[in-house]
């Protein structure tokens, strides 16, 4: 039994120090339209397929012809949006979409995984 606590204590203190900031949130948002959209395009349900400001078309023409600068519009864009819930062992990353806070990544373990693009 005290093995089994001294290993849960230590996988609490890992968790809790490689949360991932916000910058990574956004990064991997960021990658994960530009990766959705040379694929095919957004679902037209996905969280994060929402106008910027205007520039969806614009957005979605460079992410195909130039996948890295998409990534950094992207990731500045949902940084505008972008608040991070911390919790002891993970955090959450929202987005306000049409008046309501949704969530679109969670972060544990140094990593993000996208929940809002599809």
């Amino acid at each position: 039994m005290k093995k089994f606590l001294t290993f849960l204590i230590i996988l609490a203190v890992i968790m809790y120090f490689t949360r991932p900031g916000a910058e990574k949130h956004k990064e991997a948002i960021a990658d994960k339209i530009v990766k959705a959209t040379a694929d095919g395009g957004l679902d037209s349900t996905a969280i994060v397929c929402w106008d910027f400001e205007g520039k969806n078309e614009e957005l979605l023409k460079q992410a195909k012809e130039k996948p890295e600068e998409a990534r950094k519009a992207i990731a500045e864009e949902i940084g505008k949006t972008l608040t991070l819930k911390n919790f002891w062992l993970c955090n959450v990353g929202t987005v306000n979409y049409n008046g309501k806070q949704q969530n679109v990544s969670l972060g544990m373990f140094g990593h993000v995984f996208c929940t809002g693009v599809k």
